[in-house]
């Protein structure tokens, strides 16, 4: 028989762990340490930049979301305006399945162009906390790490995923007889929702 499980996560847990910092602009002027004319010399392409302007409603995150919340319902409060995405998907009233005593939560914000990715050192050293390794992230400049609360058979997981341009957060975890929303998985949730610009 499977444990009743409440998997209502929110970003509170990992914004109490980091946090984003703004981004300190090189300060002088070209050439002026060596006292000559700087040249235009080569330089570093710029890193890409993401959106999610193209998400008008949480109807479209659902779809990136299955089979996640499969026995789910919508949360009234659902939104999506100029502020960012808040979506989720909870337990309907009277359910009596304990498989669905659960919750999954997708959060987009938008980052400003000169922002700097949150520091994932303290979630690595919290228990539970992994900094993921995905070559897409890091690929773009950015960074994505996760807390687990919980067993491997039903746990709560909460994933931060920070690319250039968007900051997302997926609550979610595992439980039996369903998908695992980990880390991983979450990437690739955020991968689906957002376009490069």
């Amino acid at each position: 028989m499977r444990r009743p499980i409440q998997l209502s996560v929110t970003a509170a847990a990992l914004v109490l762990l980091t946090g984003c910092g703004a981004a300190v602009g090189a300060g002088g002027t070209p050439g002026t340490d060596s006292g000559t004319p700087a040249g235009p010399g080569p330089s570093e392409p710029p890193e890409p930049q993401f959106s999610f302007e193209h998400v008008s409603s949480c109807s479209q995150v659902e779809a990136a979301v299955q089979p996640y919340i499969e026995g789910l319902v919508p949360n009234e409060a659902n939104v999506v305006d100029e502020w960012g995405v808040s979506c989720s998907w909870e337990t309907a009233d009277g359910e009596l399945d304990p498989a669905n005593i659960r919750s999954v939560s997708v959060q987009l914000a938008p980052v400003e162009r000169d922002a700097e990715a949150p520091d994932p050192s303290l979630v690595a050293q919290t228990e539970g906390g992994v900094v993921i390794d995905d070559t897409w992230v890091t690929s773009t400049g950015g960074v994505a790490f996760s807390l687990t609360l919980g067993t491997a058979v039903a746990g709560a997981t909460a994933t931060t995923v920070w690319v250039p341009g968007v900051e997302a957060t997926i609550g979610g975890g595992t439980w039996d007889g369903y998908p695992a929303l980990d880390g991983p998985a979450a990437v690739e949730v955020v991968r689906g929702l957002i376009t490069q610009t």
